[in-house]
């Protein structure tokens, strides 16, 4: 058992225990199920609380690639979010309103300022607190903070004279500390053994000496950049042997996963200075994925990533095919190493957008999320896993059905106020607080479906017509930021077209064959600088290699 519980909780990077790359892979081990039926780990339950904070405004390149390939937070930043009153008070008073069910708890700080005014506003409220840091010396009193300090406040801790110990990244690994019930995650992180050692750390069950049950509780900031941060739900959401008995629960955790991979696309559209008029103009309900593919995978540096990425009825068909092609993609890129260029990385993403993703998708299919699954891939020689999503109600979420309905029913001003406060207000575990998070998130989608009911023709889509001469003297790519649903239809009207009676596709020059389109590349037989124009009779389709050769004639 406890191979098992160390392989899964303190995790090198090793996937369900298979040889990887000539790795010695794990030797035993045992499923997330079974270890918590056997009370060796603790039932997780996930709480997530979202701060209505922002930053990374103006973040520069160097600073955000400390954060995806360090996982270190610019100090201006970190300094931010330590001193943000209304961040800290979030977090204080979230543990005092449930104290009794939270019990011990650790708290994982942004930095040694931060640990120590958590501490101070926890002991302020009447909750038992203390911080343990690396050793500091105090520049007003003089005093430093030792080892031996550090370990008579775990003492402390341990013997239950503390309900908090708030600490920055000391408390990860390598130290016993069986009663704690609760971790606050009070520093995001791009690392997912970092977020899997800080979860661990309540993740004790009773038969190893700890908890039955264990809160792991996030607090979620909103960034202007995009950072791939690990939501510690994500930990657990790609183990299929792992199910909560209860549907509810479940469902519960797949909306919080959800949601908090909306809150990019939230966030733009309460952005004026950004066009959003496309994603607007889609069915509510078909901007709630479907379902998600989670994978973690390692940087060339050592810095380890959780990813997830969500899927639509739009890019439902392109992702399963990308994940059917990846071999051959592979193969037709020659490609062996485990860490790509970005060169690499980058030819290879554009190769499966010609391939999968051409075409109107909204939702759109994001490029940095096929670069992290062809990542994945060089490492692990699989596709990731595909999540579902399937026992969410997506109407329960259709706030176009909100907005019908107040309609339908003549709602004055006032009525229709108070009707949706209480649609916000009601129960804890109300599925559209879930959802959107904040309740200025959910009141924008709100007005953009009634403004759709209101006045349809705004969301109408403008028909700019363009000369068929001029389509057809530009190269597909073009057509398509023009009309994607043509270049599409060019695409794959080509591939039909050099499709053979047992459905392999062919190459016009050298007949190589394969089922996948990957290794295939749409050309033009008369190149366009020579006068050929983008359309049916003058496309056709080359491997890889042939298409080369003839455009470096």
């Amino acid at each position: 058992e406890e191979q098992g519980l160390l392989g899964k909780i303190y995790s090198d990077g090793v996937s369900d225990g298979q040889v990887v790359r000539g790795d010695i892979g794990i030797t035993y081990q045992i499923g997330l199920k079974e270890l918590i039926n056997r009370q060796i780990l603790s039932k997780p339950i996930f709480e997530s609380y979202f701060t209505e904070e922002d930053y990374g405004d103006s973040l520069g390149l160097e600073s955000w690639e400390r954060i995806q390939y360090l996982d270190n937070l610019p100090e201006g930043i970190a300094s931010q979010m330590a001193e943000s009153a209304a961040r800290n008070k979030l977090i204080v008073e979230t543990y005092k309103e449930k104290q009794d069910e939270y019990g011990q708890t650790i708290v994982f700080a942004v930095n040694v300022i931060h640990a120590i005014q958590l501490s101070a506003l926890f002991n302020k409220a009447g909750i038992k607190s203390d911080f343990v840091v690396s050793d500091i010396r105090d520049g007003v009193t003089g005093v430093t903070v030792s080892r031996e300090d550090n370990e008579r406040k775990l003492e402390a801790y341990r013997n239950g004279e503390l309900q908090v110990l708030v600490n920055v990244n000391i408390l990860t690994e390598g130290v016993d500390l069986p009663k704690t019930k609760t971790v606050f995650l009070a520093r995001p992180t791009v690392s997912s053994i970092l977020m899997t050692q800080m979860v661990g750390r309540a993740l004790r069950g009773t038969a190893a000496g700890g908890t039955s049950s264990a809160y792991i509780v996030s607090f979620i900031d909103h960034w202007n950049e995009h950072i791939a941060w690990v939501n510690p739900e994500s930990l657990f959401a790609g183990d299929n042997e792992f199910q909560d008995s209860d549907d509810s629960e479940r469902i519960k955790r797949d909306i919080q996963l959800i949601a908090i991979s909306k809150i990019e696309e939230f966030a733009r559209i309460l952005d004026n200075s950004v066009d959003t008029i496309d994603l607007e103009r889609v069915a509510f309900e078909k901007r709630i994925p479907i379902g998600m593919y989670a994978f973690n995978y390692l940087e060339e540096n050592g810095m380890d990533h959780s990813y997830q990425v969500m899927v639509y009825d739009s890019t439902q068909e392109a992702y399963k095919n990308l994940m059917e092609s990846l071999p051959s993609l592979f193969k037709s890129f020659d490609v062996t190493e485990e860490y790509l260029t970005k060169e690499q990385l980058d030819e290879m993403e554009a190769q499966c957008r010609d391939s999968f993703f051409c075409g109107e998708m909204i939702p759109p299919y994001e490029s940095r999320d096929v670069i992290n699954i062809i990542k994945y891939y060089a490492q692990y020689e699989e596709a990731p896993r595909f999540y579902t999503f399937e026992e969410v109600d997506r109407n329960k979420l259709d706030i176009s059905k909100i907005a019908q309905h107040i309609w339908d029913n003549k709602m004055d001003e006032c009525e229709k106020a108070k009707y949706i406060d209480n649609l916000w207000d009601s129960g804890d575990d109300n599925i559209l607080r879930l959802f959107f998070g904040r309740k200025l998130y959910f009141l924008k989608q709100f007005d953009i479906e009634m403004l759709k009911i209101a006045h349809p023709d705004v969301y109408e889509k403008e028909i700019v017509k363009y000369g068929k001469n001029y389509l057809e003297s530009l190269p597909l790519h073009e057509i398509g930021k023009i009309r994607p649903d043509l270049e599409k239809m060019l695409r794959d009207s080509t591939f039909e077209k050099y499709t053979d009676s047992e459905g392999n596709y062919y190459c016009a020059c050298c007949g190589f064959k394969d089922r996948n389109r990957s290794p295939f590349q749409v050309d033009h037989i008369i190149a366009m600088n020579n006068g050929g124009k983008s359309v049916m009779e003058n496309l056709q389709i080359l491997c890889r290699s042939c298409n080369y050769r003839k455009s470096d004639k």
